[in-house]
């Protein structure tokens, strides 16, 4: 089925959109689990490390077809999803009232997400732009 929809520009966009919310929803765990365990915030370069890895791949495996520019608005459209899961994060799962510290590791989590978006899709796209440029030379 996403064979179907990334044929067009279209179906390329929804897949944006749709893929910019799991980052969202990957940050607002990010927040939540960092909230629990503080031991997340102390491995930080460990956690770039994966979440670009995970990032990337639905880049990979999504963004082959003739609208690369989509990725563009993957990159804008991931700090719209990030807002949005920490509101609804934050409706369900409400931290201390008052709780300063809250604050801040929103805007450490917020920075560690949005640096692995960029990280994995611009390793997700170059790797698509170097497999399509290998399949150009061998054809």
């Amino acid at each position: 089925m996403i064979k179907k929809w990334n044929g067009t520009l279209f179906g390329t966009l929804w897949l944006t959109v749709i893929l910019s919310f799991l980052h969202g929803a990957g940050g607002g765990l990010l927040f939540l689990s960092a909230y629990k365990y503080s031991e997340i915030l102390e491995n930080s370069g460990l956690v770039v490390a994966v979440l670009t890895i995970l990032y990337a791949l639905p880049v990979l495996a999504w963004f082959r077809t003739k609208y690369w520019a989509a990725l563009a608005f993957l990159l804008l459209l991931s700090p719209l999803g990030s807002l949005l899961f920490f509101f609804i994060g934050g409706l369900l799962f409400p931290v201390a009232e008052g709780d300063l510290g809250a604050g801040i590791l929103w805007f450490i989590t917020t920075g560690i997400n949005l640096v692995s978006v960029v990280l994995g899709t611009l390793l997700g796209g170059l790797t698509n732009l170097m497999l399509h440029s290998r399949r150009m030379l061998n054809s």
